[in-house]
């Protein structure tokens, strides 16, 4: 099992965020010329899970692949909801109720602390309905339907969590 997370309010967000592809260059570009010129991870999500190149056209049916194996083989979090997200995490790993100075480390070696978070980097927000807002939902419509396809699947996991949580019984090692 896997778990996936996907961002914000904004779906369009983690297109922006994903820190492999940085470039330097792109810093301070207004986020239409980016999206106009630059982008070209264009329903990125899906091609990858439907095993696609970026340089290939998604499909209808590669975004049904990806439903499929998102429901399939994923827990999914969410950024919004990570406190909660996390927990779920740990419930499927078994380590949920482990107080050990050892996962209080993990947690807060990848996490930080209080305000400075480690897993948060700040991006200049897409106002729904702008130009670059409806140019990139344009190019990655199908990446903003796997995200609201997450949405519903996160809901619906909670009560398989929930009833896993409560079967499991977890002994320290």
């Amino acid at each position: 099992i896997y778990h996936v997370y996907f961002s914000h309010d904004n779906p369009l967000t983690f297109i922006r965020s994903w820190e492999k592809t940085y470039r330097p260059e792109w810093k301070d570009m207004d986020i239409l010329d980016w999206a106009k010129s630059c982008n070209m991870d264009n329903n990125f999500m899906v091609k990858k899970l439907a095993g696609k190149v970026q340089r290939m056209k998604a499909t209808r049916k590669d975004l049904r692949f990806a439903k499929e194996t998102i429901r399939s083989r994923f827990i999914v979090g969410l950024m919004e909801e990570m406190e909660e997200s996390i927990q779920r995490f740990n419930i499927v790993m078994g380590i949920n109720n482990d107080e050990t100075v050892r996962h209080e480390t993990c947690m807060e070696q990848y996490f930080g602390n209080g305000s400075k978070k480690k897993n948060s980097n700040s991006h200049p927000k897409v106002e729904k309905g702008s130009p670059a807002w409806q140019l990139l939902a344009e190019k990655n419509s199908f990446d903003i339907q796997l995200y609201e396809y997450i949405l519903e699947l996160f809901e619906e996991q909670r009560e398989i969590i929930d009833s896993y949580a409560s079967s499991v019984v977890v002994t320290p090692a």
